[in-house]
């Protein structure tokens, strides 16, 4: 008796799966059929676009002033009242050559993998293909070679 409402729970789970597990219209999005159809992730190639952000630098030449001589102070008047400031007189200057950082932005497109989510059913997607690894061009991927140690 309970085997037989064992073997009665296993196969209302399994037909509960397959009913659960349907698209919205039921069918396979792969072949169109509609027998059993089941989520799988599948892999699509895309290309995402990167920015790269590159530093470089251009030189640019500046004047360096060199001590200045001190004139004298000087005076003046405005509607605010007296007020002096000193007066200076340049001597020299030297050129100096300076690095100024350039930001630059290069967008780049890598390749990549987006994994979506398709409704396929048993003869697309093989009967145990959700336990199976999937490489990134949709191929399984190929066996490991056994080391000579192994064996």
């Amino acid at each position: 008796m309970n085997a037989l409402r064992s073997c009665l729970v296993a196969a209302a789970l399994s037909l509960t799966f397959c009913l659960t597990a349907q698209a919205g219209d039921g069918v396979c999005d792969h072949c169109g059929c509609s027998s059993c159809v089941r989520r799988v992730c599948v892999p699509k190639k895309t290309e995402k676009e990167v920015v790269k952000v590159c530093w470089d630098y251009k030189c640019e030449d500046v004047c360096i002033p060199g001590r200045s001589k001190k004139c004298g102070v000087e005076c003046r008047e405005d509607e605010c009242g007296c007020w002096s400031f000193n007066v200076w007189e340049p001597t020299c200057a030297r050129v100096k050559t300076r690095r100024v950082p350039v930001k630059t932005e290069v967008k780049r497109k890598v390749p990549t993998v987006e994994w979506v989510v398709e409704y396929r059913c048993a003869n697309c997607c093989g009967a145990d293909s959700a336990d199976k690894p999937v490489a990134a061009d949709g191929k399984p991927p190929a066996p490991v070679p056994e080391k000579a140690g192994d064996k």
